[in-house]
């Protein structure tokens, strides 16, 4: 049995379908991490878990248990806030243990729960402290220790990281990674930041306009997008999309664009991929910054890679790599090149295709080209 069913979850305020008929299942243990553009459904797919929003249409399961309209108090859930929602006027030790107080726990109880929880997050020096004199890093620790304290069936986390600057949500993102490692709690994590996602989810739930498109693993949502939304949500830089013609090209097929110097290309398709439905089309061409690179010796005889000369635009080095800017068919496309790789805006470059990797996406209606 999962320990977390939605099933056919739908929610609408009057005539907006604001989520439409969403099925995930969770096991027990697992990180599973809601995704998408603002809008999209993921804090009201959220809160109705937690029964802070009534939904329309479907089911909700915690086990075998039937909570769809079961109270907030009696869903067995913790969550941990964006706004952290910690009492100004109480001690961190308060704090995390006002919920275990309400439920009638035993002093000496609360007190050791307490000290397992400070211990767990490193925060045992701050237990006499009020809110107002924490870090934001410290209040989300506080935050998450109130959680922890209670020992439910199910976290939920909303955007816990958002209110955090950027090298303090690195930090907290290995915390909360290495909390979920050590404990084996069953977590539902909602984040716009799809680096996040990738770095803690066991898999992600990518949601567009109530509607959820594709749930998997990370690096199966990166490598196989189900289309063009997903593709470009997951990854930063975001994948290249061109508008190429599909040809054939010997024995397979191939891509054909113009390069730098105004001549005809031609990229070859990994050549377990049957097009011959798409021949002569116009199709979107999804392809990575990684797979943009400078040459590189172990892949020059590989039937996948073609170097193409290319006009640089823009150069931005990151210290690990240069991000090069250039434009193929007349839109942005993002390389990724080794930051001792000379290249300088406004010159001709050769850079390395890789086409292994490579997806088409159908030009209307941006689903992947089935292969």
């Amino acid at each position: 049995m999962a320990a977390l069913t939605i099933d056919n979850v739908e929610k609408s305020y009057g005539q907006a379908k604001v989520l439409k008929g969403i099925n995930i299942a969770i096991d027990q243990g697992e990180f599973l991490i809601l995704v998408g553009p603002s809008g999209c459904g993921k804090s009201t797919l959220m809160n109705s878990i937690a029964g802070l929003e009534e939904v329309t249409g479907g089911r909700i399961l915690l086990g075998d248990e039937d909570v769809t309209h079961a109270s907030p108090k009696d869903r067995d859930i913790a969550m941990v806030f964006q706004s952290y929602a910690l009492y100004p006027n109480m001690t961190v030790r308060e704090n995390i243990a006002f919920g275990l107080e309400i439920r009638k726990m035993p002093k000496k109880e609360r007190e050791e729960e307490v000290q397992r929880v400070s211990t767990l997050l490193q925060i045992e020096h701050l237990l006499d402290r009020k809110p107002a004199n924490l870090s934001g890093g410290q209040r989300q620790r506080v935050a998450m220790g109130r959680a922890l304290a209670r020992r439910p069936r199910l976290y939920l986390f909303d955007e816990p990281l958002s209110n955090l600057d950027a090298k303090l949500r690195v930090e907290m993102r290995t915390e909360i990674k290495k909390l979920h490692q050590r404990l084996g709690t069953t977590i539902v994590y909602v984040t716009h930041d799809q680096i996040e996602a990738m770095t803690l989810a066991d898999r992600i739930a990518v949601m567009k306009d109530g509607e959820l498109l594709q749930l998997d693993t990370p690096q199966e949502i990166y490598d196989n997008p189900v289309n063009q939304f997903v593709a470009g949500f997951m990854g930063s830089p975001a994948m290249n999309f061109m508008s190429v013609v599909l040809v054939k090209n010997g024995e397979g097929y191939g891509v054909e664009f113009i390069d730098g110097n105004g001549q005809k290309i031609i990229l070859p398709m990994p050549q377990t991929m049957d097009l011959s439905a798409h021949v002569g089309k116009t199709v979107t061409l999804g392809l990575r910054p990684e797979m943009i690179t400078d040459p590189v010796p172990h892949k020059e005889n590989m039937d996948t890679v073609v170097s193409v000369d290319v006009k640089v635009e823009v150069i931005e080095p990151t210290g690990a790599d240069t991000m090069v800017v250039t434009e193929v068919n007349g839109v942005e496309v993002n390389c990724r090149v080794n930051p001792r790789y000379p290249v300088k805006p406004g010159e001709v470059a050769s850079l390395m295709f890789d086409m292994s990797k490579a997806v088409l996406f159908d030009t209307q209606t941006q689903a992947r080209i089935d292969v």
